[in-house]
């Protein structure tokens, strides 16, 4: 049963109407987007103080012009790496708290997490993200084995894990992928077929966060014509894929994916292991003050962790 912490929190976000931000069309719709373009462009406040409280160290990075941030434990030489792909629609930008978990990480799974302010939409496409983390990716592996590499992504982040394989399979099929996909809440067709958007439109009533009709309207924002695949994994070849770790909530309207995430990988033959929190919200791991998500940030270490190779 959810704790009367959880409750609380899902009925502020139902009250403060967090899924009808999102859901806009026509003039409101651009006016979002010209909005989220400008937060982009706000530096993110790193929590320097709590980082290095928590023994961590914390290096600032240039990427052909995007700004990585890599964490570890102070003094640590790790041999696993972890590439943190934020959420957010590709419109929202990162908070602090994303680097607190990144600190998480780091010491859990004795790992150097690498953190890319990635550009986003809708000043950037899909395709662009994509050349972004895959420079972040190709810097990791000069430093680690593939086989010591993990995607981590939330929501949008998990969904843009799936596409960077994706687009080093199509593009660089040279370049290995990671051994492991840990994905929170993840985006897995962009748009969804009809089948999805009617178990959708079930859930809708009890999702605080996202309205079923984004999907619809951020996909050509993101991607068209031949880039279109990178938004939808579900209609695509994955054989060769690394094992992924899939959370969803069943109070969220990404549930939808599910079904058609497993017999996916059970087609293609990738292995998956599904994590569901049962009436939980959206990516409720990134709110780390209730106890539900610092449960699953445990789970979230474990699997970050299986299969390790030295």
């Amino acid at each position: 049963m959810p704790s009367l912490r959880y409750r609380m929190l899902e009925k502020m976000f139902s009250l403060i109407g967090v899924n009808k931000m999102l859901n806009k069309e026509g003039e409101e719709w651009e006016k979002l987007l010209a909005d989220y373009s400008e937060k982009q462009k706000k530096p993110l406040k790193i929590p320097y103080k709590k980082l290095k409280k928590g023994g961590f160290e914390l290096i600032k990075k240039d990427f052909d012009g995007v700004t990585v941030y890599a964490v570890r434990v102070r003094g640590s030489k790790p041999k696993k790496a972890v590439l943190y792909l934020f959420g957010g629609g590709y419109i929202l930008p990162p908070d602090t708290g994303d680097l607190i978990l990144c600190g998480q990480i780091a010491k859990a799974c004795d790992a150097e997490v690498w953190f890319p302010i990635y550009p986003m939409a809708p000043d950037h496409r899909l395709a662009e993200t994509l050349e972004s983390t895959l420079s972040v990716y190709r810097h990791i592996l000069t430093r680690h084995k593939p086989e010591n590499v993990r995607f981590f992504g939330t929501s949008s982040g998990g969904g843009q894990a799936m596409s960077l394989c994706l687009y080093i399979r199509n593009r660089y099929p040279e370049i290995p992928l990671p051994r492991k996909l840990v994905l929170q809440s993840p985006g897995m067709q962009v748009p969804p077929s009809d089948s999805q958007k009617a178990e959708m439109e079930k859930l809708k009533k009890y999702d605080v966060m996202i309205p079923p009709a984004f999907f619809d309207r951020i996909a050509p924002v993101l991607a068209q014509g031949d880039e279109a695949y990178l938004l939808s994994p579900l209609l695509c070849d994955i054989s060769g894929f690394p094992c992924i770790d899939v959370f969803y909530g069943t109070h969220e309207v990404m549930y939808a994916y599910l079904d058609d995430l497993k017999a996916h990988c059970k087609k293609y033959g990738v292995e998956l292991n599904v994590h569901i929190g049962e009436g939980m919200m959206h990516c409720w791991g990134a709110m780390e003050f209730i106890p539900e998500a610092r449960a699953v940030r445990q789970e979230y270490f474990k699997a970050l962790n299986e299969g390790e190779s030295v």
